[in-house]
């Protein structure tokens, strides 16, 4: 490629440390601008001038606009908010994971943090009782010889079970493909099952950690049958999407008692700007005693981002150099 390329880029908080990574990496001649992701009217109006956009965003209201792009560089994994309608003819997608670290951290932290009921321990402490002294609530469990099923065995599925196994936890999980022997082997798992047959490892697990990417057939796919398969003392942590778990059976679930408790990070409903404060899901998660709840944090590290924006900047290396692309997303590039 013998022209230049000129690349917009949507900043955010979460983004803007590793904007060096981006052009440190990128080694190509190139023309940044950088925006904040926020100004939508400002981008739309920018758009027209540039070939290449970097962003996990692609706004319908910038279909015409965006007809130049050639290319649109993701530093993340979900392209849920990048329509298709917005993209032009000729223009490649590429998305970026590297997340699957600080993700299964916080999976090894929710198990933890929920098998010691550490916020409710925490929340009573300060108020100077002692309800949850062990001379009074008696002993705890450890994750040790207990048993967890990853429901997805993707890069996230893999390194949870990687941790797990190194907790001496009893590995299993639910794959629609084919998992190679050395897989099975490395992580220890013990059992491999597909989705139609997940309620034969849920019965059997302390803990179910839901890590499929947020497609048309995973929508739904843990409802009131796979939650209610579940034991009574287990815990369910989805650090996917919210939707691929039925919000009202999950709800009713835990307010019930009927399983002992979950970790919630990802929602049904998130903000639209900068400063709106809308209701995660329609039911009151928030007045649960037995749940964790966090705003999509788990993946949000300085090295998830660093190293996406790596990805990012060897994509656009590759596109100039006319060599193959990384993590090409078929179900939006029109190539």
């Amino acid at each position: 490629m013998s022209k230049k390329l000129k690349a917009l880029v949507l900043n955010s908080k979460f983004l803007s440390l590793s904007i060096d990574d981006l052009k440190s990496n990128t080694n190509v001649p190139i023309e940044w601008h950088v925006i904040d992701s926020s100004k939508k009217e400002d981008i739309r109006k920018l758009l027209p001038d540039f070939n290449i956009l970097v962003s996990t965003s692609m706004d319908i209201s910038w279909k015409n606009e965006a007809k130049n792009l050639e290319a649109i560089f993701m530093p993340g994994a979900g392209w849920d908010k990048i329509s298709s309608e917005a993209v032009p003819e000729g223009c490649v997608v590429t998305n970026s994971y590297e997340h699957e670290v600080g993700i299964a951290e916080y999976v090894l932290m929710s198990m933890i943090a929920l098998d010691r009921e550490l916020i409710n321990s925490h929340n009573t402490f300060i108020e100077n009782n002692w309800d949850y002294w062990p001379a009074r609530f008696g002993p705890f469990k450890e994750l040790t010889g207990r048993n967890v099923t990853v429901i997805g065995l993707g890069r996230i599925g893999k390194k949870v079970l990687e941790m797990t196994n190194a907790f001496g936890m009893n590995n299993y999980a639910v794959e629609e493909f084919d998992v190679d022997k050395e897989v099975i082997k490395k992580l220890s798992i013990k059992e491999v099952v597909k989705s139609d047959e997940m309620t034969k490892l849920i019965s059997i697990s302390d803990f179910v950690v839901v890590c499929v990417p947020y497609i048309e057939s995973t929508k739904g796919m843990i409802g009131d049958k796979e939650i209610y398969s579940m034991k009574n003392d287990a815990f369910i942590i989805n650090p996917a999407r919210g939707p691929i778990i039925k919000e009202e059976h999950l709800y009713n679930a835990l307010k019930s008692n009927r399983i002992a408790g979950a970790c919630l990070d990802t929602w049904y409903t998130y903000p639209k700007g900068a400063s709106d404060n809308p209701k995660p899901s329609e039911y009151p998660f928030n007045e649960l005693k037995n749940v964790i709840l966090t705003p999509h944090i788990c993946g949000s590290t300085y090295g998830t981002i660093s190293r996406r924006m790596k990805i990012v900047a060897e994509n656009i290396n590759n596109f100039y150099n006319d060599k193959p692309l990384i993590n090409i997303v078929e179900e939006l590039s029109k190539i």
